[in-house]
């Protein structure tokens, strides 16, 4: 990393000395062009991982603009020699469109994608609480858009969701947190404790209460969420984590958009990744964390 930030910063000074040698022979309508020239090749910069270098010469970009466009306003020109070696100002200042519009391209091509994949998970979760399963696993909240990792190109860019979880009937979660202050301390950890359903069995007769009810009566159930994803009475992460993988492998086919992607799970011990793909050559990343909602609060303790 010290290497390459010593090849970058000896490139931008090479750079900077060229552009300066440029403006004392030819003046700022030959930089201007040479800027122009640079920034159309914005691809280049960041599919290489030239971020850095590329905003130094966008910066550089607009301050040449705003200084031609005082002049301009002030009436300030400059007497030509040759005709045919200036260039056109008109075309100089063209630049500034330019770059604005380069500019936004990557950021509005961002904010869509993000919202392509709101769309995808909202309609992946829905698949998912369609299947038939155990109606005392968690329940399964709408995403909370997180954010994005970016990487030199799209393709590399993670999209992270946060899934709320929720507990089934006759549950309650608590989160036991380790350092008091500290909500998302990494040895935090979530009780299951058992609920009474005797009024839902009196009323609606769809489940037994698992506190009340002796345990041969409770075979014809659907197991409890302390016999399934859980360690002792704590909730297993890793369990619950593998759980929700094999839903949404399993829920995929029933999404819309599965008839035009191919979707490829990824290890992980704590989350829900994988790769979206259409075609060779374009693939999408996404990152589902679990978490379960501190009180009544907007603080969430994430499967980290």
């Amino acid at each position: 990393m010290q290497q390459r930030a010593e090849e970058l910063q000896a490139r931008m000074t090479q750079l900077l000395l060229e552009i300066e040698q440029i403006e004392q022979e030819h003046g700022w309508a030959r930089v201007g062009t040479l800027l122009l020239s640079l920034l159309q090749q914005w691809q280049f910069w960041v599919l290489t991982g030239e971020i850095l270098l590329f905003f130094v010469l966008c910066r550089m970009l607009m301050k040449f603009c705003r200084e031609l466009r005082s002049a301009t306003k002030k009436g300030v020109s400059r007497s030509k020699e040759d005709d045919s070696s200036e260039e056109d100002p008109d075309d100089i200042l063209d630049a500034c469109r330019f770059l604005n519009e380069s500019l936004q391209w990557p950021v509005r091509s961002l904010e869509q994608t993000c919202m392509v994949v709101e769309e995808l998970v909202i309609n992946l979760l829905a698949a998912c609480q369609g299947l038939p399963r155990n109606k005392f696993m968690p329940q399964l909240q709408p995403a909370i858009a997180v954010g994005s990792a970016s990487g030199p190109t799209e393709c590399d860019t993670i999209y992270r969701l946060l899934v709320p979880l929720n507990p089934p009937p006759g549950h309650a979660f608590h989160l036991e947190l380790g350092t008091e202050g500290e909500r998302l301390a990494r040895n935090s950890c979530i009780r299951v404790e058992l609920q009474c359903l005797c009024i839902r069995e009196r009323m609606l007769g769809d489940v037994l209460c698992f506190l009340h009810r002796p345990q041969h009566e409770l075979k014809n159930q659907d197991p409890s969420l302390l016999d399934t994803l859980c360690c002792g009475s704590y909730l297993d992460v890793q369990k619950t984590a593998k759980w929700f993988q094999e839903l949404v492998a399993e829920a995929w086919e029933a999404v819309p958009q599965s008839a035009r992607l191919k979707l490829t799970m990824l290890p992980s011990t704590r989350f829900c990744k994988f790769n979206l793909t259409k075609g060779s050559n374009k693939s999408l990343s996404i990152e589902l964390m679990l978490g379960v909602k501190q009180d009544d609060s907007d603080t969430y303790l994430t499967f980290e």
